[in-house]
């Protein structure tokens, strides 16, 4: 009867010891691969991290490119005497009253101040051929440049005085005069220099388009609460949208969560 007992307990610890491996054995295995899983994980999320990254560098590149175009731009006016000023956070190149002036209420330039325009024309179509999606094949434009301008808006301006008398008679509002300036600065930039006008984007369609803002966005510190003949609000400025990244990059970048 003891060896019996004996024996029972002996297979009892033994149980015991073989159901204790077996787990410690699934715990293992379960351990490692918990550690696989994870270190694939890192490793996709690291490689997600890194498109991002890229995508995003590819978004300063951008702007520093749309800078230095800018800096181009205004450096060769000024050395032809056209004094403009740039705002290179928004890709602002703007034609203030000292580049060109409009008369009140008019949409239209004396000829000095249309010679002054066709200078600036002359200048963007040295420089902004290059950023096209189909850059001039005999130029100096650098690879890198190619396809980075997406679209530039020529966009009217004017003060706050209301359009009255006469002038009713042409124009609603301010708004159809900031446009009438818009059209009007395009027509004459395009007729002065004709390949700004065969420009297209990556999406093979005009690059350069216009609008009217009419008295809404006044040049910061000319802001009146009444009317205000301001020859500095009546002004044209060119607005420039560099190429974002693609789509499927962006999408790639974001997928996961990310």
């Amino acid at each position: 009867m003891k060896n019996m007992l004996s024996d029972d307990g002996n297979n009892y610890m033994m149980s015991v010891a073989d159901v204790m491996s077996g787990l410690m054995f699934i715990f293992i295995i379960t351990l490692a691969i918990f550690v696989v899983d994870f270190l694939v994980a890192s490793k996709e999320h690291e490689s997600k991290i890194k498109k991002l990254a890229e995508v995003l560098s590819k978004l300063d590149e951008n702007a520093l490119l749309r800078a230095k175009m800018l800096d181009d731009m205004q450096n060769k006016l000024l050395k032809l005497n056209v004094d403009v000023d740039v705002d290179k956070e928004h890709g602002v190149l703007r034609l203030n009253e000292n580049a060109i002036r409009f008369t009140t209420g008019s949409s239209e330039l004396n000829p000095e101040q249309l010679n002054r325009l066709r200078t600036v024309a002359q200048v963007l179509s040295e420089i902004l051929p290059c950023y096209g999606a189909n850059p001039p094949s005999s130029s100096h434009c650098l690879p890198e440049t190619s396809g980075k301008l997406d679209s530039v808006f020529i966009e009217g301006h004017t003060d706050n005085v209301p359009i009255g008398g006469r002038l009713a008679l042409i124009y609603e509002d301010n708004w159809a005069l900031s446009a009438s300036r818009a059209i009007y600065t395009y027509r004459q930039v395009i007729e002065a220099e004709t390949m700004l006008g065969t420009m297209v984007n990556g999406s093979r369609q005009p690059v350069i388009s216009v609008s009217g803002y009419g008295e809404g966005r006044p040049v910061p510190g000319h802001e009146y609460t009444v009317p205000t003949n301001d020859a500095i609000n009546r002004r044209i400025d060119f607005r420039f949208i560099m190429s974002p990244p693609s789509f499927t990059e962006t999408q790639a970048a974001l997928e996961g969560n990310l």
